[in-house]
């Protein structure tokens, strides 16, 4: 039996000189901090590591690392909310006045980054996953996402509709969504995620 594709450059080494990269990448369009992003990575690996025994096949290999990446972002984002939380409390002990967070005075523009951040998270996430992270095979979507294939097919299909809604909304073009691959959530053909690769939603991800 062939070994892994992530053993066949060093077992677990291996796998962390191929896969580091992405995850780290992953991380960075999610998180302000680089400090964060690098946590995020050394978590990942920290918990495939311990893991490894348990570790899917080689086509499932990154999928599962960027699970595990996903369950760190939250936690960074969580306690990064606890602490903007905590000083707010405490800029209003120092303060009589009020100072509104600036995200509630910006005014969404034209642009396709603009109605991106009215969606709700979970489908920005997985139009991220798909369009930044490339995870356009149902089965692999899934894994990540912790859904059974139908599933993520069905929450692509689910963001895509809500995102062009509020592009006709805003009288922007549609970003090349329109892979026919993603209009039915209920296509049992593998791969019928669809590509958005190529549109101009990847053009919002902060690259490295």
């Amino acid at each position: 039996m062939d070994a892994p594709e992530g053993d066949r450059g060093g077992g677990f080494p291996g796998a962390f000189d191929r896969y580091a990269p992405a995850i780290l990448r992953y991380a960075r369009r999610r998180l302000d901090s680089q400090e964060a992003a690098w946590d995020v990575v050394s978590d990942t690996f920290t918990s495939a590591w311990r893991h490894w025994d348990r570790r899917p096949g080689p086509d499932e290999l990154l999928p599962w690392l960027y699970a595990i990446a996903g369950n760190s972002v939250r936690d960074h984002r969580r306690s990064a909310e606890r602490r903007r939380r905590l000083l707010a409390r405490l800029a209003t002990v120092r303060r009589d006045s009020h100072t509104a967070d600036p995200a509630e005075g910006v005014v969404l523009g034209g642009s396709i980054g603009d109605a991106l951040s009215r969606l709700p998270e979970a489908d920005r996430e997985v139009l991220r996953l798909v369009a930044w992270e490339g995870q356009t095979d149902a089965r692999a979507l899934g894994l990540v996402l912790g859904v059974s294939p139908a599933a993520a097919r069905s929450r692509v299909h689910r963001a895509r509709r809500r995102l062009r809604a509020l592009l006709d909304d805003s009288g922007l073009d549609d970003p090349g969504l329109d892979d026919p691959g993603l209009d039915d959530p209920g296509d049992p053909a593998p791969g019928a995620v669809g590509k958005l690769a190529g549109s101009p939603i990847r053009q919002h991800a902060k690259e490295v």
